[in-house]
């Protein structure tokens, strides 16, 4: 998934707003007649996002003839403002029929009234019941929100441990299995943590994370840890629970006793891991559309180690149906076709060519092993949620944006030092405790 689907952020205030004078006034409207026409909202974060959208675009007119696709880029500096600025539109007047979201603005999403959820279209159409059964059960709770279904995820990522097989191997040591425990996991990095030149500073640090986002961050160890961000209901902040300060605590304590430095911008990972400077961090499946085209290839994934107990974290993208769509019937053939076969096989890829997300069809993603796309253990992206408990709902209210920037923010004085992990913590709920409400 390129790093636009991971950014995840919702709107604020502003959307609030702009929401707040839209009335559900095409929800028992007709479905537009002989219209064969419809116009799709994107966040327009830059030519990838044109060129992604447009190709589905393209194929849906070429697989239905007479119909029309409209695209319109929608601004934004995040997930955040994309969707106030969607809020916005749609308060002005205009009526867009579909909109990306990334999994984590269902919750803005549903509780904005924006959106028509799908499940009399999953309960009438017979289509449906093929291409659900296809589709792993988390991937559908991930964009369910109190019963209702959002829209159908085309492509999605959870998050691994990648790990550089040349520094292992350089280091004699075995690779990760998927038993392995937090105990394995800081011996494992303590054993591939060197200073070969005796400088006082690691050469090669054994893992690290992302200072950015807290995806690919400290949300696999919260789970893992058994704990959350948010209640379940996402309408209370639970940051300076037990689970969350076992968490922080083990990062900590890998910076403390040298075998990780303090985390960095993504971008920088992916420079340290292929120079081995970094023997693991964690991420989904992007990473391989920068390591492939680069030519480094040494590299495997495992699913992050196991601590109270183990849950998939993942996050992905859709095209829901909105309340505002003139022609919702139509919209739906197009996010069933945002499933198909024909779409889905582009996220598979090549080995010279890799997709950068997982297809959400089961039978799809798992050809990517059988085409030879990296890393060899492949498989795992799918297994991880069609075999392991999954952690839904992610933490993404309503106010993602002063969210997740709140955490982040806290999270960089306790891995800095420069506040402890339980007063970093409690200073954290305080802040988050008017951010995260219903």
């Amino acid at each position: 998934m390129n790093t636009s689907l991971r950014k995840l952020a919702t709107a604020g205030a502003v959307a609030a707003l702009a929401v707040s004078s839209i009335t559900a006034c095409s929800n028992d409207e007709a479905a537009g007649g002989g219209d064969k026409s419809l116009e799709i909202v994107y966040w327009n974060y830059g030519p990838a996002a044109e060129t992604g959208n447009k190709a589905t675009a393209d194929a849906f007119m070429a697989a239905n003839a007479g119909t029309t696709v409209t695209l319109t880029p929608v601004t934004g500096e995040n997930w955040g403002t994309y969707y106030a600025n969607v809020a916005t539109l749609i308060a002005s007047g205009k009526r867009p029929d579909l909109m990306v979201i990334s999994g984590e603005g269902a919750q803005f999403v549903h509780a904005n009234n924006l959106v028509r959820p799908i499940n009399e279209y999953l309960d009438k159409d017979a289509d449906a019941k093929a291409i659900t059964g296809d589709i792993a059960q988390g991937l559908i709770d991930g964009f369910t929100v109190k019963g209702d279904v959002v829209t159908l995820t085309y492509g999605w990522n959870n998050m691994v441990v990648y790990y550089n097989t040349d520094v292992f191997k350089k280091a004699g040591v075995e690779p990760p299995k998927a038993d392995w425990t937090w105990a394995d996991f800081e011996a494992t990095a303590k054993k591939l943590t060197t200073d070969t030149n005796k400088d006082g500073k690691p050469d090669t640090y054994g893992f690290t994370w992302a200072s950015n986002e807290i995806f690919p961050g400290i949300m696999p160890w919260v789970a893992n840890a058994n704990g959350n961000l948010t209640s379940d209901d996402v309408c209370s902040a639970t940051a300076d629970t037990p689970q969350v300060t076992k968490a922080v605590s083990f990062l900590r304590k890998l910076i403390t006793d040298g075998v990780s430095p303090a985390p960095m911008p993504m971008s920088d990972v992916f420079t340290r891991f292929q120079n081995g400077q970094v023997a693991m961090f964690g991420a989904g499946r992007w990473p391989i559309g920068t390591f492939l085209p680069a030519g480094f290839k040494a590299f495997d994934i495992q699913q992050y180690p196991k601590g109270d107990t183990y849950k998939t974290v993942f996050g992905g993208a859709g095209y829901p149906i909105l309340k505002s769509s003139k022609n919702p019937d139509l919209a739906w053939e197009y996010q069933k076709f945002t499933v198909s076969e024909e779409i889905e096989k582009q996220y598979v890829g090549t080995p010279e060519k890799p997709g950068d997300s997982i297809p959400s069809r089961r039978s799809l993603a798992q050809t990517i092993s059988k085409v030879g796309v990296p890393p060899a253990n492949s498989d795992l992206y799918y297994d991880s949620i069609d075999k392991q408990p999954t952690l839904v709902p992610y933490p993404a209210p309503a106010k993602y944006s002063a969210f997740e920037s709140t955490v982040l923010r806290h999270l960089q004085l306790i891995f800095a030092g420069e506040a402890s992990v339980s007063d970093g913590l409690k200073n954290m709920q305080g802040e988050l405790s008017s951010i995260v409400t219903c």
